[in-house]
């Protein structure tokens, strides 16, 4: 059951290029950056099994060293249980970005929680004559029909969902021939929905369908070959197969065999062949390949430096990447890199990127927030950079001298072994 969970602050807002750094001094706006590296709240079990969902508005109160003194329910979502969630997820974020402001706030702030339950279509939203329909046909032996009742259990379409159903279903169809059945019973078999997980079972239906030409049957059978699920490990037998799904197609099968001759490239020609593979996915709109295709615009891997292209590949992809494309974009922009008539347009980008929990995000707003003389916020957003991993987030933290709400020795413990890290890490040549 798919679910989503959004932390924003009441009052945040996407704030213009004039004024920006003063601005951010309201302690409410800044509360939003604190909210996107805090951990997400856990879905109460309960909850989402009945597919409940709702608005949880919390009122806090910070205190020393930006740790919450008192946190209330200020707005009910009507459950409980999501109210006592929203607030156990406050009490444990820290908010230095809010102290950093040098006006450590003495009232409540707010901020709300929408929850968000992905549940099943309702009953009575089914189609009950095409449900009866499909059954008639899959009881009488139709493979087709048995494929697509065997996903409507999978997925919890026009019936509630049943695993066990699916794979019963799944296996009808698999044994009549059909190749998309098999490929599904494969995936049952390597999850373990439905049926006992078992590698073996799961490569002995991906291969009887990649043997029918299905893509997605050839890249899962390349992936057990790759990385030896079933017991085989051979990479030869791996790239065949990924290949022959690639030649037919599959986006996400191109974008693989790019990937992966980029990591075993050592010539210039060898890079650019497999950057055209990663081109073919692009092609097709998929997110993932439009953005390493930016990627190898932006660091001359496979193409010739473009840092125009770059940008331009990275907007095709915004908002389906998490966050990847955002950070990209906003850090050409931010360097001046690359161009774009609206000033604030990459701060409001890497906004969207810390949504995302992009490290290099916060450490990226930062510098823009030091550019614009917000030295103690900027502080603040290093610091939560440097306690998500990112090691020049961690070394900019030590460097600035501590003022208002964040004082020196502040640091963890991981925070300190990821210091310690970077110092001493190897030079690494630019990759994708």
């Amino acid at each position: 059951m798919k679910t989503l969970i959004l932390a924003l602050a009441a009052a945040a807002a996407v704030l213009p290029a004039d004024g920006f750094a003063a601005r951010l001094q309201d302690p409410q706006q800044v509360m939003a950056m604190d909210l996107n590296a805090c951990r997400r709240p856990v879905y109460p079990a309960a909850a989402l099994a009945q597919g409940a969902g709702g608005k949880t508005t919390v009122e806090v109160q910070i205190g020393e060293l930006g740790r919450v003194t008192d946190a209330r329910v200020f707005t009910s979502s009507g459950r409980a249980d999501l109210d006592e969630a929203a607030l156990a997820s406050m009490r444990n974020c820290l908010f230095h970005g809010v102290l950093a402001t040098g006006q450590a706030p003495t009232g409540w702030l707010k901020t709300q929680f929408v929850w968000i339950s992905g549940a099943a279509p309702k009953t009575q939203a089914q189609d009950g004559v095409l449900l009866a329909r499909t059954r008639q046909l899959a009881e009488a032996g139709d493979p087709v029909a048995q494929n697509t009742l065997g996903a409507w259990y999978q997925h919890g379409t026009h019936v509630k969902a049943d695993p066990v159903q699916a794979a019963a279903w799944y296996l009808l169809a698999a044994q009549a021939g059909n190749a998309i059945a098999q490929n599904n019973l494969g995936v049952l078999y390597y999850r373990g929905l439905g049926v006992p997980r078992d590698q073996k079972q799961a490569v002995y239906w991906y291969a009887k369908a990649a043997e029918q030409g299905h893509g997605w049957a050839q890249a899962n059978l390349a992936w057990a070959y790759q990385y030896g699920t079933a017991g085989e490990l051979d990479m030869d037998k791996a790239l065949s197969w990924l290949t022959r799904s690639a030649e037919g197609g599959l986006a996400a099968a191109q974008l693989r065999l790019g990937m992966l001759g980029m990591q075993r490239a050592a010539s210039d020609g060898e890079r650019a062949a497999a950057v055209a593979w990663i081109a073919r996915a692009a092609e097709q709109d998929d997110a993932a390949g439009l953005y390493y295709l930016g990627r190898s615009f932006e660091l001359g891997l496979g193409n010739v430096q473009d840092d125009p292209q770059a940008a331009a590949l990275y907007r095709k992809a915004l908002g389906r990447s998490e966050g990847r494309a955002e950070l990209a974009l906003g850090r050409l922009l931010a360097a001046g890199r690359a161009e774009s008539p609206d000033a604030g347009e990459a701060p409001r980008l890497l906004q969207k990127a810390m949504q995302s929990r992009r490290p290099e995000a916060y450490y990226r707003y930062a510098l823009i927030l030091e550019q614009n003389g917000d030295l103690d916020l900027a502080r603040a957003i290093f610091l939560q950079g440097a306690k998500m991993g990112d090691c020049n987030a961690a070394l900019k933290y030590v460097e600035m001298p501590p003022s208002h709400g964040t004082p020196a020795g502040d640091l963890d413990t991981p925070v300190e072994w990821l210091l310690q890290w970077c110092k001493a890490r190897p030079e690494l040549p630019p990759r994708l």
